[in-house]
């Protein structure tokens, strides 16, 4: 079980979101880690309101930030002192997931297999296919070690010349498939268009909601079954 810092608002609506904070715990363990939201830990004893107290709370948070695995970043704001923690994550090379208000009411939980996918998760020479509208498997080798995992592996490339095959420029504009963040890539950082079933198995064990993704799996389920009728 990795030990995961819980990130989110406290000022404003205090009650409020400290409310959401423990249903984001919740959440947390259902998806089998350890949650730490600190501004939870000590609200007995240090006052938001107090500017001195502040600060003094966001030091602490810091402190413990360090020895989380991951971050997740909950709900659909980003407060001041959430983007610190942020800030603060990245420069320690902390993984850092923004988990949505919708996901959490759902309760779409995240297990998140930490192997990513690989060269055998891809449709063979599918390299000299045009990538646009095109789900693909990032090379792991490209982020640093210790973003290796499932939820980086998949992409959908949406604009750039490298979309095209054969084009000169390479740029390839893709969005995250598990958070939707967007990033530029070179064509040559993508090993190829994933496969169907691994793409399935991807999405059942980190449902998300991603039109593109569950018609290609739905397809590929379709003409699976219809072999197998056409084999009996």
């Amino acid at each position: 079980m990795k030990l995961v810092y819980v990130c989110s608002p406290v000022r404003g609506n205090v009650e409020e979101n400290l409310k959401k904070a423990n249903r984001y715990c919740e959440y947390v363990a259902g998806c089998g880690h350890i949650p730490l939201a600190p501004h939870l830990a000590w609200q007995g004893f240090l006052q938001e309101e107090i500017l001195s107290n502040r600060e003094k709370a966001l030091e602490m948070g810091m402190g413990l930030l360090k020895y989380c695995s991951k971050v997740w970043v909950c709900g659909d704001e980003i407060s001041q002192g959430m983007q610190g923690e942020i800030d603060a994550a990245e420069k320690l090379n902390k993984p850092v997931m923004y988990v949505l208000q919708e996901r959490i009411d759902e309760n779409l939980k995240i297990r998140q297999r930490l192997k990513p996918l690989g060269a055998d998760d891809c449709i063979a020479d599918s390299n000299r296919e045009n990538y646009e509208n095109k789900i693909l498997v990032l090379d792991p080798q490209t982020l640093i070690t210790n973003a290796h995992n499932a939820q980086n592996s998949l992409w959908v490339a949406y604009n750039g010349f490298g979309c095209t095959y054969g084009a000169r420029g390479q740029a390839v504009y893709a969005k995250n498939l598990f958070d939707g963040r967007e990033s530029r890539w070179e064509r040559a950082d993508f090993l190829d268009v994933v496969k169907p079933e691994s793409l399935q198995k991807w999405l059942d064990d980190m449902p998300v909601r991603n039109e593109v993704a569950h018609s290609m799996a739905y397809e590929a389920e379709r003409t699976e079954e219809q072999e197998d009728g056409y084999e009996r």
